[in-house]
């Protein structure tokens, strides 16, 4: 990530392209997700270490998790489509484009909560299976239990620990549109509410991207595919997109700042032929 891009209007271009660089090297190349995650906190703390210890706590235990997937990961015969290091490397870049557009707007980002969040998108799909899930939760809490087991060997504060699991839990793509309505009409504050939309918004936001969204999509499909799951044979057509696209939500100052309400609806009148 280029260390100028404080003097870029066009954060979404930005963005965009260090997606695009991410890539370049997958997977054959790949430096992998600890390399990722410690260029992201290069863009958020300028070259620095945090000065709060609980986010030098969080930050250190964000790069055992990204080592811990990594071990996971890498020798599996066939790692999932779409649920694969790459997802988790597109959602750390893009919660990061996403503080630093809030940094540049002047909105006040504690430390800890930006290290709490790198550490809750590192872990949110931490040995995922591919798929999705059969109730509410499933996998979410399946990741949750890996962090959790984690952070009490690094001896977290619970109220970290507790922070972390919400965020994680709250990417079950049922909950966003409630976690949207929760923060409808208040002023952006780095707390839980604001920082789980954060998080949402980073999750699919490589997805939701005409750049690389519908190639996702597709991956999507093989992943289902690969698991049997019968909506693989809708999620990577033109319908199953509109349906995804028809279904997102931005609410952050930093996801409004790139357009992305704006991108989504060209996306769906263009898919539409309006």
């Amino acid at each position: 990530m280029s260390h100028h891009a404080t003097s870029n209007p066009d954060w979404h271009g930005w963005l965009c392209d260090t997606l695009a660089r991410l890539r370049e090297p997958w997977p054959t190349r790949w430096p992998g997700l600890p390399v990722v995650l410690d260029a992201c906190a290069m863009q958020l703390w300028r070259d620095a270490e945090p000065a709060s210890e609980d986010a030098q706590h969080m930050l250190s235990l964000a790069r055992a998790m990204t080592a811990l997937i990594e071990t996971h990961n890498a020798p599996m015969p066939i790692e999932p489509h779409y649920h694969n290091r790459l997802h988790t490397a597109d959602a750390l870049v893009s919660v990061c484009g996403l503080l630093r557009v809030l940094q540049a707007q002047g909105h006040d980002t504690p430390e800890t909560w930006m290290a709490c969040l790198l550490l809750a998108v590192a872990s949110h799909d931490v040995q995922h299976p591919g798929g999705a899930n059969a109730f509410a939760q499933q996998l979410e809490h399946q990741s949750v239990q890996v962090f959790q087991e984690l952070a009490q060997e690094h001896q977290l504060a619970s109220v970290w620990i507790d922070r972390v699991s919400q965020l994680i839990l709250r990417t079950d793509p049922t909950l966003v549109s409630a976690n949207h309505d929760r923060v409808a009409g208040r002023a952006f504050v780095m707390d839980l509410d604001w920082s789980t939309v954060l998080m949402n918004e980073a999750d699919i936001f490589a997805s939701a991207t005409e750049r690389f969204g519908p190639g996702l999509g597709h991956q999507l499909a093989d992943e289902w595919a690969w698991r049997e799951l019968p909506m693989h044979k809708v999620v990577g057509t033109d319908e199953g997109r509109i349906h995804f696209l028809t279904s997102l939500r931005f609410s952050s100052p930093a996801s409004r700042a790139m357009g992305m309400p704006e991108r989504v609806q060209t996306q769906l009148s263009q898919l539409r032929g309006h």
